[in-house]
């Protein structure tokens, strides 16, 4: 049953990846590994820097949406006995995703597009619930957890 939740789960999360990164103007092939690189060479000199934050952050979000639509793909057996790579590796790129998006929001935390993306990453990673709590508790849970968030530079 486990298993099964956590399909439709993953279901749910890839028309969220897909439907907010279309939202926010990043398309999965917007941001190259190039643009990454030179972010990263900006974040060196500014880490305070809210667009390089945001572009580094976005590049790792967009790699998980490939191991994620692999998951979908699968019928239930497939994913039971072969989904935990593709989930691992999904769950290795939004945590990579995590700090570039806390800078950007300790940075500027009047910022919607960060503020549904760490709503969107926290919930996926299991920080605030998103399965059965209505939308003012999920809302509450994420008002609690951005005041928690304090610039950290990232190594």
């Amino acid at each position: 049953m486990k298993k099964l939740i956590n399909l439709f789960n993953q279901c749910l999360l890839i028309a969220v990846l897909v439907a907010g990164l279309q939202s926010y103007g990043m398309a999965q092939d917007e941001i190259t590994e190039e643009d990454k690189n030179q972010q990263e060479l900006r974040l060196k000199e500014d880490p305070k820097d809210f667009a390089a934050n945001f572009i580094v952050g976005g590049y790792y979000y967009n790699l998980a949406i490939d191991p994620h639509a692999e998951t979908t793909k699968m019928k239930l057996v497939e994913y039971i006995e072969g989904g935990d790579p593709y989930e691992k590796k999904k769950e290795a790129f939004l945590k990579k995703a995590l700090p570039y998006f806390e800078n950007a929001y300790a940075i500027n935390n009047s910022d919607e597009r960060v503020k549904k993306v760490l709503k969107d990453i926290y919930q996926h990673l299991g920080v605030i619930k998103r399965f059965r709590a209505k939308p003012d508790e999920i809302n509450a849970q994420l008002t609690e957890k951005l005041k928690t968030i304090e610039f950290k530079p990232i190594n």
